[in-house]
């Protein structure tokens, strides 16, 4: 079994589309998704318990409750983590973020990845603005963003203590913590893509705001390019 861990909440629109992406990954293993909703009202209700065949949905709702202009990311991921180690035969955890895609092999790609590793993510992420259609190509060579992030329940523990550290970036907190020879960073075609823009909660993370380096796409066409007709879901 591997195991989600999604921190959510007054996001409607993108755990939406979130949840047609998970629908649509073609991993046929078991999987544990839990979805951590810490707003109210919640907007995870529309993801039923019958999600998938070979998925378990488990759902949490962590208080005090957030509000406009707090940053409750750690304490959820921590809270995310939690309900994992209730489980004994989970092989890998992914950092699902809500408001992002991923393609449909995304998960079953990353199992490949991992193996013979403790983590796994990819680099030099991008972040399209859908809203201002403009891109960006981060340059994380060392690290991977953390909707792009897996790794096995031995680092649970360490991923637990830089959530309980207060970095701002977990993400590149998670690797410099991390032996270099158990990580399996890679390049090549995106398998995520960070998109930014949607309605509701704002982000705190890069791409969360225009940038002036970000280059122009007025037709989406760099984004049709990257997903492929799944671009439609955001016009």
């Amino acid at each position: 079994m591997i195991a989600l861990v999604t921190p959510t909440g007054a996001r409607p629109k993108q755990i939406e589309l979130c949840a047609k992406f998970m629908r649509n990954q073609d991993y046929t293993g078991k999987v544990l998704w839990v979805l951590v909703d810490d707003a109210e009202p919640v907007t995870t209700q529309n993801i039923s318990l019958a999600f998938r065949e070979n998925w378990t949905i488990w759902k949490i709702f962590p208080k005090p409750v957030w509000r406009d202009g707090q940053n409750t990311q750690a304490r959820n991921l921590i809270s995310g983590m939690n309900e994992v180690k209730k489980f004994e035969d989970i092989e890998a955890i992914f950092i699902i973020e809500d408001d992002d895609y991923y393609c449909p092999c995304y998960l079953s790609v990353m199992m490949e990845k991992i193996k013979g590793h403790e983590v796994t993510g990819q680099v030099r992420t991008i972040y399209y603005d859908v809203v201002h259609k403009g891109w960006i190509r981060n340059g994380n060579m060392g690290h991977a963003s953390l909707f792009q992030t897996a790794f096995t329940p031995a680092r649970i523990h360490l991923f637990e203590r830089v959530c309980k550290s207060r970095k701002i970036f977990i993400d590149a907190g998670f690797f410099k913590a991390m032996h270099l020879n158990k990580i399996n960073l890679f390049e090549g075609k995106y398998l995520a893509i960070g998109i930014k823009g949607l309605p509701g909660r704002r982000g705190i993370g890069m791409g969360h705001r225009m940038d002036a380096r970000m280059t122009a796409d007025p037709e989406f066409a760099i984004l049709k390019e990257l997903i492929g007709e799944d671009y439609k879901y955001y016009l």
